[in-house]
């Protein structure tokens, strides 16, 4: 079985993806891995300069959809095409650091079982890379393990910057359900176990003003929010249901806010 599944989705991305393409071929592993790139339909040059940039890589597929299928649709065919016992998971616009990322996650995990997935810190960075954050974790409580609750509750965790077992056989249908896909990861994850902080240079996000979710009114954040926490209940053990329905209960207030205010 291969060791590390790296799953990249693209859409749209030329301006960009060369950094990220670059970020996963500079990283040193000593183990075996596949590369899953899944295009989905870019009108622009992203899936020609892909083709470019892997020519000459072994072990990697590159799939690029005849229609867009939307992130989520996309996301569900990288994952269930992973033979990895592992996977991180990167998109078009964003860029790894550091060249042990893989290695230093691997190796974490494979020494602590118990944990569902190792994760690192990340910073935000503007349309030509310039830094625009400090480190997201830089509190010294935010450099820690997090537990199943927190997981399930939320927490400060990016989903580029995971590792995770590979659990996603097949993904449930309640991933569709869900408008934020990196919570509702997290939460389907931590019934594998709680998550494992690795220190590790930073993910550099990119933050675009045009994007999706930048543009979105905050009432719409608040009620995405909203329909996420109900499609978590499905999928996680009972025991959890009273913390996620006290989440539910706060962002219920929340919403009620904005409506009056």
């Amino acid at each position: 079985m291969i060791d590390v599944s790296i799953i990249l989705l693209t859409y749209n991305q030329e301006l960009f993806i060369n950094e990220c393409i670059n970020s996963i071929l500079s990283q040193k592993f000593n183990r075996s891995f596949e590369i899953i790139i899944c295009d989905d339909c870019s009108f622009d040059n992203t899936f020609s300069i892909i083709e470019k940039l892997t020519l000459n890589i072994d072990n990697i597929l590159l799939i690029r959809n005849e229609q867009n299928l939307g992130l989520a649709k996309n996301y569900q065919n990288a994952i269930e095409l992973a033979n990895g016992r592992y996977i991180v998971y990167l998109e078009g616009d964003d860029y790894w650091t550091d060249s042990l990322k893989i290695q230093k996650q691997f190796d974490a995990l494979e020494v602590n079982p118990n944990f569902s997935l190792a994760f690192h810190d990340f910073v935000y960075v503007d349309q030509n890379s310039n830094l625009i954050s400090d480190s997201n974790l830089r509190k010294k409580e935010l450099r820690v393990n997090r537990t199943v609750p927190e997981m399930i509750s939320g927490c400060l965790i990016h989903q580029n910057t995971i590792m995770f077992r590979n659990k996603f056989k097949k993904i449930p249908i309640w991933f569709f359900f869900a408008k934020n896909h990196d919570t509702w990861i997290l939460a389907y994850l931590s019934n594998w176990g709680p998550s494992l902080y690795v220190d590790l240079a930073p993910l550099h996000y990119r933050i675009l003003k045009n994007s999706l979710w930048s543009s979105l009114p905050h009432f719409n954040k608040q009620l995405n929010g909203l329909i996420t926490i109900f499609s978590i209940f499905p999928i996680i053990q009972i025991k959890y249901y009273s913390i996620l329905f006290k989440k539910l209960v706060s962002k219920v207030i929340q919403i009620i806010k904005l409506l009056f205010k």
